[in-house]
This record gives C-alpha cells, structure tokens and sequence, in this order.
C-alpha cells in the first residue's frame, strides 16, 4: 500500500495547490496515448470565499445555502430552452403517442472488473431511464430511445470501445462511464471521431478544462463535493458537537484517483482557509489495497474528531471493519459520491453496524419531493416508482446519476432537434432550468466548458440508519434528522 503524507499531499506557493496525479491507471499511464488523460496536475484554487468559488470553478452562488438553501422554492429563473417550457411543464402530454423510428445511442461503463459494481447500477438506472422515457415521456425527438453498450474495463478499453461504438455502431453519443479513472480515455476518443461525448457522473474536474466541444457534465465536479462536505460539516456538525468550527479536530483520508484528489483538497483548503479547522492528518491510499491497519494507527494517534474519508467501493467495507478492530473512534465520518459509503454494498456489508457515517448523494428516502417544482416532482415520482418495480428496492446513488443524465440529455436532444454537433450545442449552453426541475432536483446551466452549473446540480447529506441511506440535510427538504453526533462507541450506534 501506497500512502502520501500531508507534506506531499499539500505543497504549492501563495495558496495555489498543484496536486499531481500520481495513479498510472487514473492517467491511462500519464501518456497521451489510447485516449488517455493529459499528464497534467489537477489545479485547485480556494482562497476566501468568493476568490475561491471563482478560482476553482465553483460558483459563489452554489454553496450559498444558509441565504437561500439553493433555491428550490425560491428560484425565479425563466425556462428559456428552444420550446423547453412546453415539454417541461406538460410532460405526461406525450405519453401514448406513436414513436417513429429509434434513435441509438452509445452507453459505457465498467461492467467487468474492479468497478463493475457501479457500472452495473449505472447501467440499470440507463436502462430504467430509457424505459420510462419511451413509455411515457415520449422518446427523445419523436423516437424510441434504444443503446448499444460497451465495457469499459479500464482506460485504454474504453478508448477503445468508445472508437467503437462511434465506427462501428455508428452512434453520434456516448453516454457513461461513471469513473473519473475512465472518463478521460472514453471523451478523448469520442472527440477524435467528432462524436458528443455526455458525461453523468465523473467528477474529475479536469474533464471540462481541457477545451472539447463536445464534451458535457450533468454532474457536480469534485470541487463541488469537497464544498458541500466543508459546508455540512460546518454549518451542521460543529455546533452539534458543541464546538467552534476552528476547534474541530479533521482527519483526511483518500484513495488517490483524481476523484478521490480532487475532493479531498477542495476540502481541505476550504476548511483550513474559510473556517480554520485543524488538520490533524491527511493520508491516500491505492483503493485495491487489502490492509488499511497502519493507516488506521496514524489517525488513531492523530485523534481527530472528524474523518473526511473519500472511498471506493471495498476500501470503505475494508476500512470499517479494520477501524472497529482497532477501535478507533471518531465524533463523524463524512465521505461525497455514489461508492464507498454511498454505495449500497456497504449497508448490505454490516447491516446496523453500518450506522453513523455520511455521504453527500442524490436524494434518498425522506426526502419532501413537494419542495421540488411540479415537473421536478413528476418525474422524480415517476424514476423512483420504476427503480422500486424494476428492483424491488429503494433507488440508489448510482440509479440517480445516470438517470438525471439521461434525463438531461433527453431534454438536450428534444430541444435541439438533432444530434448535429454544432447544433447540439447550441441548444445545451441555451438550456436554463431552475433547480428543483428534473430528477434529483437538478437545475440545468451549462457553462461554455461543458460543465453543469455546480449551482444547479442539488445535493444532499445522506447518512447510513439501520441499514438505510436516508436524507439528513438541508433539513427543510427531509423527514428524516441526522443521528449519532457524537457517533459514540461502536456498539452504541442502534
């Protein structure tokens, strides 16, 4: 196992953080070659507040919660989209009209390997998705909506079958692939056959900052998860654990992939440099490491009262299960994103010994889907009804992510008209829908990058309660309230 220190972890000059990289599979070998990442460093910026949002790419008005609680029942903006308000005020209109003809598309992600657990729940909520879109939405530009699929195993295989699928399947976009390790790889190659390459979950920053035009995010970045994280632990946790947010005690914990980077040092610097939390440790790992114990020992003598710990998938289940043997306790864990703890592999893993941790989602179970705007409201009803009858089980992070992608590009292509590339995005940066509109209670702003406004892409604090991930905060908009604060001893948390 491979760990980075905080010494080289955090240097840079006058508070700008260059992180390299140091993960040869996340960079397809650090060359650019078989549609690989540049071998670039992610650069994050946080300086004060609005010099930070500004740096990083993450606007002001995105974490602006405490003022306006991003804005579901506040937001005014007009739905100005090339006949958007029609199809999004009157969307059941269409259901049981005759479709004309298929439209195909490309869909990609690891459905073998280390991230095929996620890839195949991202290709579940596609395919749930796709169906209700041809069943009651009315297809997408008068067809049926129909995929073409592709493995993608690691970078150099999804360079390859986004080739594919372009050449050979003959499609004009691919969606997919969920993993920051593989985005890069499968948008690269899809820009060299001119083909829209539509991104519904990786957040590595870097995919928008590399100037393709036919590159687009419905995701928030990872800049935007390390925000949240800071902002949840700071306007939630601190008071809750009855201190000043610069007596608070952070540990930071990271498997070492640009995703995993990325939110990380967001968070860091924000905490330190926005709220003075102390940083008491900060340690990466490789995620496919079997034997996380010594790590374990260096926060445990850290002492820290809150570990910000980003993980996969068995590294979260590895790291629970060691933590306990070692006992080490912490006042909160908070992690961002759909894997790790905001997988549902861990709560099937301990059952109510999973209880306590938090993980910033897509809304899960409590969430008040009236606080949404009526369109909002009547295809997040209908998305989740699906997933419940499609799985017999609650929706789940990976299920919200491609279905709000797909939903959006629905939305693109039913605007547009066409999937002409010129055009496409013309009518995607034109695209201005409130938040609270679609599913997940998104918004829709594209910036000239590619990039959904991190403004418009709503996100919730979920916490692990007896074998559920329920929705604790913004508290207006769930039943549910956050419990364990302290998490107190491990046979304490039922």
């Amino acid at each position: 196992m491979q760990t980075i220190g905080m010494s080289a972890a955090s240097s840079g000059m006058g508070g700008i953080l260059a992180h390299r990289l140091d993960s040869k599979s996340d960079r397809g070998g650090g060359k650019q070659e078989a549609g690989g990442w540049l071998d670039t460093p992610v650069i994050i910026s946080l300086g004060l507040h609005q010099a930070a949002c500004r740096r990083a790419s993450v606007p002001v008005e995105a974490f602006a919660i405490n003022q306006r609680r991003v804005g579901m029942r506040h937001v005014k903006w007009a739905v100005v989209v090339l006949g958007l308000v029609a199809m999004a005020f009157g969307l059941d209109a269409v259901q049981g009209q005759p479709l004309s003809g298929e439209y195909k598309i490309g869909v990609l992600e690891p459905l073998t390997g280390n991230l095929a657990v996620q890839g195949k729940l991202h290709l579940e909520g596609y395919e749930i998705m796709r169906d209700l879109i041809n069943e009651r939405f009315g297809g997408v530009m008068g067809k049926k909506l129909v995929f073409v699929t592709g493995d993608a195993v690691d970078p150099t295989v999804a360079a390859s079958e986004a080739t594919r699928l372009a050449t050979r399947e003959g499609v004009k976009i691919i969606s997919g692939t969920f993993s920051s390790t593989l985005c890069g790889a499968a948008s690269e190659a899809a820009s060299r056959q001119n083909v829209i390459y539509w991104e519904s979950s990786c957040v590595d920053p870097r995919l928008t900052r590399r100037g393709l035009k036919n590159v687009f995010r419905t995701e928030i970045d990872g800049t935007g998860f390390g925000w949240y994280n800071v902002e949840f632990i700071a306007k939630h946790l601190a008071h809750r654990l009855g201190k000043k947010t610069s007596e608070l005690r952070v540990a930071y914990l990271s498997e070492d992939s640009s995703y995993g980077q990325s939110v990380t040092e967001t968070a860091r610097q924000r905490a330190k440099q926005e709220f003075g939390m102390q940083e008491v440790a900060a340690e990466y790992y490789t995620f496919t490491t079997n034997d996380l114990t010594p790590v374990i020992l260096k926060l445990k003598n850290a002492n820290p009262d809150i570990l910000h710990h980003i993980a996969r998938d068995q590294d979260a289940i590895l790291f629970w299960r060691q933590a306990r043997e070692q006992n080490f306790q912490v006042k909160a864990v908070v992690h961002a994103g759909a894997t790790g703890y905001g997988a549902p592999g861990f709560g099937k893993a301990f059952g109510n010994d999973a209880n306590g941790p938090f993980a910033l989602l897509e809304p899960g179970p409590g969430l008040i889907i009236e606080k949404m705007r009526p369109e909002g409201q009547r295809i997040e009803r209908a998305f989740r009804e699906a997933v419940k009858a499609k799985t017999g089980a609650d929706i789940t992070g990976g299920h919200q992510l491609a279905g709000g992608g797909l939903w959006v590009l629905k939305l693109a292509l039913d605007a547009a008209k066409t999937d002409d590339l010129d055009k496409f995005r013309a009518a995607v940066l034109a695209m201005d829908i409130p938040v609270g509109s679609a599913v997940n209670g998104w918004g829709v702003k594209f910036d000239e990058t590619g990039q959904n406004s991190n403004a418009r892409v709503q996100h919730y604090m979920l916490q692990w309660q007896n074998g559920s991930l329920v929705t604790v905060w913004p508290e207006e908009f769930t039943t549910n309230r956050a419990k364990w604060i302290p998490l107190g001893a491990w046979d304490q948390r039922k």
